[in-house]
């Protein structure tokens, strides 16, 4: 999908033998929301949905990776940020797998949030 200036960097939908099994976006993240790493804020923030027959196989880490990928070639040097429920294991694996690395944890929506950023640049040392 074309980006829509200011908003949404990209838009990905994953299927997996012709079916929709999931989506990835990169929106930016407002400055209303907790968590960021400029002063500016406006990061693209990884979302995603997967179908819950699609859970535990793979799929999810596999298109993310793709998409950071993507997003690397296409906006290179600009962070990724992921919030997510510290309490979601599954959500916190695969931010670990795909090499996000924890900035902060909050409070929102009621509950504590974990939020983590990821860079496709690579850092001298």
């Amino acid at each position: 999908m074309p980006e829509v200036p200011g908003r949404r960097p990209g838009c990905f939908v994953v299927d997996l033998d012709g079916a929709m099994i999931g989506y990835i976006t990169f929106d930016r993240r407002g400055a209303e929301h907790p968590g960021h790493v400029r002063p500016e804020a406006g990061e693209a923030a990884l979302g995603y949905l997967f179908l819950p027959e699609a859970w535990g196989r793979g799929y999810a880490a596999e298109a993310c990776a793709a998409a950071l990928d993507w997003f690397a070639g296409a906006l290179p040097s600009e962070p990724v940020v992921l919030c997510t429920q510290a309490a979601n294991d599954r959500a916190m694996r695969l931010a670990a797998k795909l090499g996000f690395t924890e900035v902060k944890r909050f409070e929102d929506y009621g509950a504590e949030q974990w939020f983590g950023a990821w860079s496709s640049v690579t850092l001298p040392g």
